[in-house]
């Protein structure tokens, strides 16, 4: 938003040393020469180029707006994956194994939160114990979370004595 009052602010100095040099030509209050006549497409030039400018602002509000917005919900998925992180790394059958939940957002408004829970787990049952857990707290937190499931089972490999 400071981008964009900025820049209103540089056009509105503009327009306002533009409008000061345009009083300054030959029918000015000084001059003894009578004013020249209005050139038939000068207003509508004017008209043209302001609202071209108008323009340019709103899309730099628009841009600015959508900017805001995305590094918001950035910042909230971050937030959610941190909290999920924790609840998983809290569970006492689940340490010593690698998961990680990675949130991920598009910068709509109304766009759902997805956690792709990844990671290597070593049975079936453990498998569905992560995602109960990771829905259970993504839920808790957010209701509009939909948590998917990349984890492998790997079964632990014995090593030959």
């Amino acid at each position: 938003m400071r981008i964009a009052s900025g820049l209103a602010t540089t056009v509105a100095l503009l327009m306002g040393s533009t409008v000061g040099s345009w009083a300054q030509g030959p029918g000015s209050v000084g001059s003894t020469s009578p004013p020249p006549p209005a050139a038939p497409g000068h207003s509508a030039s004017t008209i043209l180029t302001l609202g071209f400018l108008a323009v340019i602002v709103i899309a730099i509000v628009v841009v600015a707006r959508y900017v805001v917005t995305r590094r918001r919900r950035n910042e909230e998925a971050v937030i959610l994956q941190s909290q999920l992180s924790d609840a998983l790394a809290r569970e006492a059958q689940l340490r010593g194994l690698h998961i990680t939940p990675r949130a991920h957002v598009s910068g709509w408004r109304r766009s759902q939160v997805t956690i792709e829970v990844t990671g290597e787990v070593p049975t079936p049952e453990l498998r569905g114990t992560v995602m109960q857990i990771a829905r259970a707290e993504a839920g808790r937190l957010r209701p509009d979370v939909i948590a998917v499931d990349h984890l492998f089972i790997v079964p632990p490999v014995h090593r030959a004595s």
